[in-house]
């Protein structure tokens, strides 16, 4: 009999430990803390663990961890950051120093921070203080956008300050681009992005209205907003709230 109560209770720890362990969610690179958490901005640049799931807009999947896409200011992050506009490629592996390539794309409609600056060459043309994608966009790029875009519905009624980009915009730029944001050649179209104005050849534009062309809504999404971002239980690995 006491044999018999050891063996179970043995199995009940294997059990605990293997719910545990299932819990456990691999990340990489800063990135917003649960609200349930308390929200705040996970500072940890390497490899770690939390106890909550990241949402599959927000972040993409490097290696078998959570890589945030998102824009940090808008959970508290205050520390060094750098400005664009509209739809980029990210190299996750110049981000976080691992030597697998990973390009995965940002679908914030405009302008929004990153905390890394992109890597040099032809993709981007730095304006106005913003990082602007002015490259040829792949396939893969207009093949996940659909699924996406919707990362949007998560930053519209967020209140933080975003970047303030007033400039004619460079040419080649994918929001001038036919099917790809600006109206060219087409009438004004107001989006909800107050205090900005580009340009783009043959645009008419209002002063403080962005303009480009309403795409097709993507598949519905509901999305629990609020600052710190996350769904499940508690934080693995202690994180800092708006560090300075």
């Amino acid at each position: 009999m006491r044999k018999t109560t050891i063996l179970i209770a043995m199995l009940g720890c294997v059990a605990i430990a293997s719910a545990d362990a299932k819990r456990q969610v691999r990340y990489i690179g800063l990135h917003p803390v649960a609200k349930s958490e308390g929200g705040g901005i996970c500072y940890i640049e390497g490899p770690h663990v939390h106890v909550y799931e990241a949402d599959k807009l927000q972040y993409r999947d490097h290696h078998g961890a959570n890589f945030f896409v998102g824009d940090p200011v808008a959970y508290g992050y205050d520390g060094p950051k750098k400005a664009y506009k509209g739809h980029h490629p990210i190299h996750v592996e110049v981000v976080v120093g691992t030597p697998e390539p990973d390009t995965e794309w940002c679908y914030l409609d405009g302008p929004h921070f990153h905390t890394f600056a992109p890597p040099e060459g032809p993709e981007f043309t730095f304006k106005g203080e913003a990082y602007f994608y002015v490259a040829e966009p792949p396939t893969v790029y207009l093949e996940a956008r659909p699924a996406f875009v919707g990362i949007n519905a998560i930053y519209t009624p967020l209140v933080y300050a975003r970047p303030s980009i007033v400039i004619d915009a460079p040419v080649g730029w994918i929001g001038v681009r036919p099917g790809f944001g600006v109206v060219v050649g087409g009438p004004a179209v107001n989006v909800v992005t107050p205090g900005v104005v580009v340009r783009g050849p043959n645009v008419k534009v209002r002063a403080g209205i962005d303009v480009r062309v309403v795409v097709p809504p993507p598949p519905s999404v509901r999305v629990n907003v609020g600052v710190g971002i996350g769904i499940g239980g508690g934080v693995k690995v202690k994180s800092k709230r708006g560090r300075r």
